[in-house]
């Protein structure tokens, strides 16, 4: 059974269209046509049927069953080259979100290099809620994830390796810096500054103004951590970030929430991921120097 014709089936019971697969793949429809014919030959039944009038495709009983498989098919064969490639030297991908990389990481890299295990693994940096979505499609080997609470999903084993606390950030001319705490309801009308949706500040900040009813439309998206910080710093605008970000920005003054929200980070992998040496050398030693943190 060609592993690509499985794709194209996927793709079609996706899209519910021949030429969007089509343009997915970079292929011709007949192609697409083709495979499902191998498909269907191979396994003795008809897949799809189409309906040409209405240029709508449905699926027939058996391609409901096929369909059922073929994710968890294509995630083992996805696994199972990735398990391969590790094996025969490929280097790890290790995720880094970049706020841990940069005031966390530093830390726990100096034991890798003293382990002589930097050379093993290569650095994939984005926001925590991408970064997880990434380590469940098999992107990413082993990750750091910054949460509001401990992870506790069924495909992921995660260790929390230290928190932090989530604080408002203000300029400090701002009339609000004379405060070390705040009720969140008093920025009512403020300018926000955000990091982008593959951030969990993100999603904190937009959760806290629904909870206290206030507008979003005053909110200024970058992926830049440094561009966030310049502009609270500058007075544009309020922000919210971990208190270790920004603790030695003096033109930034941090505020306590009234009800604090943590931010736990932690080291998290696939629990059915095949661990090869070195990367369950990896995770022991950021295991033990994540007391340094």
């Amino acid at each position: 059974m060609n592993i690509r014709d499985l794709e194209y089936f996927n793709s079609l019971c996706i899209t519910k269209s021949f030429t969007k697969t089509s343009r997915q793949f970079y292929i011709s429809q007949p192609s697409i046509t083709m495979a499902l014919h191998r498909l269907e030959k191979e396994l003795n039944t008809k897949l799809i049927i189409r309906d040409h009038s209405q240029n709508q495709i449905s699926l027939t009983k058996p391609g409901e069953v096929l369909e059922k498989h073929i994710k968890n098919i294509l995630s083992e064969i996805k696994e199972a080259k990735s398990e391969i490639s590790r094996i025969n030297g490929d280097k790890i991908k290790l995720g880094v979100p970049p706020i841990i990389g940069a005031y966390y990481f530093p830390l726990i890299l100096k034991d890798l290099v003293e382990h002589g295990l930097d050379k093993c693994f290569t650095l994939v940096e984005t926001g925590s809620v991408k970064m997880k979505k990434l380590l469940l499609k098999g992107e990413v080997d082993i990750c750091f994830i910054g949460s509001v609470v401990p992870i506790k999903e069924d495909a992921i084993r995660s260790h929390v390796l230290t928190t932090d606390e989530f604080a408002i950030c203000i300029n400090r001319n701002h009339p609000l810096a004379k405060k070390d705490t705040l009720d969140f309801k008093e920025l009512s009308g403020e300018k926000f500054i955000s990091l982008g949706g593959d951030y969990v500040h993100n999603q904190v900040l937009k959760e806290l103004c629904r909870k206290n009813n206030i507008s979003t439309s005053y909110f200024y998206n970058t992926d830049e951590i440094q561009t966030a910080k310049s502009l609270i710093a500058s007075g544009f605008g309020v922000g919210l970030m971990v208190r270790k970000s920004v603790k030695d920005i003096n033109a930034i003054k941090t505020l306590s929430l009234k009800e604090p929200i943590y931010f736990y980070i932690s080291l998290a992998f696939k629990k059915d991921h095949h661990m090869v040496l070195q990367e369950k050398k990896i995770i022991n030693i950021i295991l033990n120097s994540s007391k340094k943190i």
